[in-house]
């Protein structure tokens, strides 16, 4: 009797190693994959966990990578393993449901989590397209056209179906110019809403020095005809010189310091880099770190004497035996050593230590990527050739 209960428990505990091991060797693929597919999750989706069942695994969690899902169930399977799946792909794709999303105030705030007392991660303009996943409380997950991944409150959010979507990216459009202004009633001349360079309306005619236009929630405004461009015409222009982006980021001088910030109203590093190249029609990754990934790189070995007008300047921590280099900081190169930051507020510092205004600040040159030569490729897009737009 003994040696029949030792037996028993012998086989209970080798079946649970089996089991575990069956984790851990599925937890190598996961990772393979996912660093593969998903490797930062601010601008992918991919939160896999498994669970034992009787006759295998259970793959479970959501994904926006319905191909990196087939990846995984795919090397799941020829490893052997009897899977079940609950691993739900984001968003829901039915026919009638609202899947996509334009911003409709002029700056809207995306958070980290679902409240408004969590991080301000970024920021998105009033017309901004946005992939939504899900819907948490008053809460929607959404994607921004640089591929961020954040949360935003329903109300700064118009919902629309992927018919109703392609209809809005077939209209006439037109993009607000100026740093500030006012849009109002086109009898009244009541407000209706305060607009920052950059944003996105439709048109619906003009008259005389005023043009008529549309928000996304069909509130109708009017705004002065010099203050904005057809939108086409805006996007397809060719890419200006460095020399007009320079003239671009130098109009957001003195301009606060935002954390999460992407607007005129207020920006952080990354953020002012970002808005200073979306305004000439360039896309750019959100945060400085996912910046640092792409572009012509400028080594720090080369130091900032290679660095060209236009390039983005990086400084953080330096790379160790350990760990990679991780930008914190980043700024536009102007030229003759000085570049343009936000930095308690957007202003101008050099590299030469000869100067008055040079960056003493007790973090490392990481060096540069030059932008305009990589249009095109990854975390570098011109508005032109999104998609969404």
């Amino acid at each position: 009797m003994k040696n029949n209960i030792l037996l028993i428990c012998l086989a209970v505990v080798l079946f649970s190693c089996e089991k575990q091991d069956q984790l851990q060797n599925a937890g190598q693929i996961l990772n393979k994959i996912k660093a593969e597919a998903a490797p930062d999750k601010r601008e992918a989706i991919f939160d896999v966990s498994f669970a034992k069942s009787r006759d295998g695994i259970i793959v479970r969690g959501e994904t926006d990578l319905p191909q990196a899902k087939a990846a995984l169930l795919s090397e799941l399977s020829k490893n052997e393993y009897v899977v079940t799946d609950s691993l739900v792909v984001l968003p829901d794709e039915k026919s009638d449901s609202l899947n996509w999303g334009l911003v409709t105030i002029s700056v809207c705030n995306l958070r980290s989590l679902p409240s408004h007392d969590a991080e301000l991660a970024s920021q998105a303009l009033l017309g901004t397209p946005v992939r939504v996943f899900k819907k948490q409380s008053n809460w929607y997950l959404v994607q921004t056209p640089d591929k961020y991944i954040s949360w935003v409150d329903s109300a700064a959010l118009f919902l629309l179906s992927k018919q109703r979507f392609d209809n809005w990216r077939k209209q006439a459009k037109m993009i607000y110019l100026p740093s500030f202004g006012l849009a109002t009633e086109p009898n009244s001349g009541k407000p209706v809403t305060d607009l920052v360079a950059g944003c996105i309306l439709q048109f619906m005619e003009k008259s005389g020095k005023d043009c008529l236009l549309s928000m996304p929630d069909r509130r109708l405004l009017q705004v002065p005809l010099a203050d904005v461009e057809d939108f086409e015409i805006w996007k397809k222009r060719a890419v200006p010189s460095v020399s007009e982006i320079s003239k671009t980021a130098e109009l957001f001088m003195g301009r606060p310091y935002l954390w999460g910030g992407t607007s005129a109203k207020g920006a952080d590093c990354s953020g002012f880099t970002k808005m200073v190249y979306f305004l000439n029609g360039i896309i750019l990754a959100r945060d400085a770190s996912l910046q640092f990934r792409h572009g012509e790189k400028i080594t720090e070995e080369q130091g900032w004497k290679d660095l060209q007008e236009g390039d983005l300047v990086f400084f953080g921590r330096k790379a160790t035996n350990e760990k990679p280099a991780r930008a914190t900081h980043v700024g536009y190169y102007l030229g003759n050593s000085e570049f343009i930051h936000a930095s308690g507020f957007v202003r101008v510092n050099s590299f030469d230590s000869a100067k008055e205004n040079f960056y003493n600040r007790k973090i490392d040159f990481l060096g540069g990527r030059r932008i305009i030569n990589s249009l095109g490729s990854d975390g570098i897009v011109k508005v032109s050739d999104h998609p969404w737009y």
